[in-house]
């Protein structure tokens, strides 16, 4: 097997849409940045489940957030600012959110991207991270930065290094999910988003469908003739993989069909290729936030980040309960949730942020992972000079 040893300062892991600005942020600071991802495409869960809304952005975007949302505008005119119930989002384009990702990364000489790789050993002395080992496509990879930033979602390099983490009973977790696209839809009433929770809650209800199937949602793209099932399932080592995923969409599908005559000529365009958990493995960080600072609007003197969304935790048992802010209040993350409490070269951002259970269903949202990953690739030029 081939072995190639990678020479950078700052690796980041996942190449989801948190990770992508911490790279970023990285190395337009000059710092020769490594990025791993398992899969053979940027922008992860977003990407995957073809997400079309940004949701927990600023009113005002600069910095990274901002160069996106400029970018999607100048694809499409339709990409812009709208509202999903009471809730300002930026709704886009799958495929303009997936080339505006691409065009990030591609315009940055200090950053090289490694697809197909996963970290299945980490090294420390002390406590630093002296070294990590992945599996590329075409043979194994070594990396012996100075500093590390976990955006995996899952946690991996903080479970490898033994960092110290949280990691909630699979059953008190909210529920994971993925999604499926349906093209060809005909509705003039524009009544699906109300039809189809009501026809999968009633299926359920008769014991025709597994019962979290009642807590499906609809979402329709811009041109209205197609739109997104969201499908959410229990958080469960059962539920992986792309034979779960078809297998969910093909039941769901074959009752819309069967039972809804504006999917009578339509077709699933895509499918999500995995499950992907709400919450997983989240950092020990030297600050843990909680629901408490969230919904009081706590601010810091150190911030990372502010937050805009509410608390949207999907329960196994009630779905999706909803914790407001107080109108035009925001809450700010602080540093100290990015920054490991025993591995002092080793930062996490996106849903491996040092939180609560409630606090991280507000913070995991695309938006606010943006503004953390820009912070964490930011703050890496500190852990480098240590």
């Amino acid at each position: 097997m081939k072995s190639k040893k990678v020479f950078c300062d700052l690796l980041v892991a996942g190449a989801g849409i948190s990770g992508i600005a911490a790279a970023v942020a990285a190395s337009r600071k000059g710092i020769s940045t490594a990025l791993i991802e398992k899969n053979d495409f940027l922008g992860g869960l977003a990407v995957d489940c073809r997400h079309r809304y940004i949701c927990g952005l600023y009113p005002k975007n600069t910095g990274i957030a901002g160069e996106i949302i400029s970018t999607l505008k100048k694809l499409n005119p339709q990409n812009r600012f709208t509202t999903l119930g009471k809730l300002p989002v930026f709704h886009c384009r799958p495929q303009d959110l997936k080339s505006t990702l691409h065009k990030l990364i591609a315009q940055e000489k200090h950053l090289r991207v490694f697809y197909h790789s996963q970290i299945n050993r980490v090294k420390r002395r002390g406590a630093f991270i002296t070294s990590l080992q992945a599996q590329g496509k075409s043979g194994r990879l070594n990396f012996a930065p100075k500093a590390v930033i976990d955006a995996t979602g899952s946690g991996s390099v903080i479970k490898l290094s033994k960092a110290k983490y949280r990691l909630a009973p699979l059953k008190t977790r909210p529920l994971a999910g993925f999604t499926f696209e349906i093209t060809g839809i005909k509705d003039q009433n524009s009544l699906l988003p109300i039809k189809i929770p009501y026809l999968l809650a009633s299926a359920a209800k008769q014991k025709k469908l597994p019962a979290y199937l009642k807590f499906t949602n609809f979402y329709y793209a811009q041109d209205r003739k197609s739109g997104t099932i969201k499908i959410n399932l229990p958080a469960s080592n059962r539920f992986r993989g792309s034979a779960v995923t078809k297998h969910y969409c093909r039941l769901v599908y074959s009752l819309l069909r069967k039972n809804l005559p504006e999917f009578k000529n339509s077709r699933i365009s895509h499918i999500s290729a995995m499950v992907h958990e709400r919450e997983g493995l989240r950092l020990l960080g030297k600050h843990i936030l909680t629901e408490k600072e969230i919904l009081g609007g706590r601010k810091f003197t150190s911030a990372a980040a502010r937050g805009y969304w509410p608390i949207e935790f999907w329960s196994q048992k009630l779905g999706q309960k909803i914790s407001y802010l107080k109108p035009r209040q925001f809450y700010e993350i602080p540093l100290s949730c990015l920054q490991s409490v025993n591995v002092h070269n080793l930062m996490a951002t996106g849903k491996c942020l040092s939180a609560t259970s409630l606090a991280l269903a507000s913070t995991r949202v695309m938006g606010t992972c943006i503004y953390l990953g820009e912070a964490a690739g930011n703050q890496a030029e500190k852990l480098i000079e240590q």
